[in-house]
């Protein structure tokens, strides 16, 4: 799995891509090849806490996830 920053990069893109649709973990993690973990789990929670342009909702799986919100 590439180190957290670059996960963090590749998820905050991911997002920004697909801005108004949320994701959680285990769609991430399959949608840009990562191994689902705890280093994945600890990038969503912090992404999260940056408020906006992120926040929660409920990704097309059914599962709690994250989506960049457009302004």
């Amino acid at each position: 799995m590439p180190d957290e920053n670059l996960t963090e990069s590749l998820v905050r893109q991911h997002l920004r891509d697909h801005a108004g649709e949320a994701r959680c973990t285990a769609c991430l993690a399959r949608e840009l090849d990562l191994q689902p973990g705890s280093a994945l789990s600890r990038v969503l929670a912090d992404l999260g806490e940056r408020q906006p342009p992120f926040a929660p909702g409920r990704c097309s799986c059914g599962t709690d996830g994250l989506m960049f919100v457009l302004r």
